[in-house]
């Protein structure tokens, strides 16, 4: 799943549809109390983007987030973004 949505991620990325200023979601690890490692979703806005991953600002920290951890885009998943701009995924079979 995780390669999946790592393509996915970069077919999205090749189409030019994630500019800056994007809302996005994606797991995040971060440090509770007794600096426990926790995951979260986290809020942000995109301030640019590479062939692996996005950098934004999400809630107040300018932090890193790969494709394979995003959730959503403008709040919709991944493959319902790519369906919605036509982008054809891998998991999608062929009918006979």
């Amino acid at each position: 799943m995780n390669n999946e949505m790592q393509s996915l991620g970069k077919q999205i990325a090749a189409h030019n549809l994630i500019n800056p200023g994007v809302v996005v979601s994606a797991k995040m690890t971060i440090k509770g109390f007794g600096h426990a490692i926790l995951a979260t979703e986290k809020t942000g806005t995109v301030i640019s983007i590479d062939s692996n991953g996005i950098k934004g600002v999400f809630e107040g920290k300018q932090r890193y987030a790969r494709f394979e951890d995003l959730t959503a885009i403008e709040g919709m998943d991944l493959p319902r973004f790519a369906q919605a701009y036509r982008i054809k995924t891998a998991s999608k079979k062929k009918k006979n």
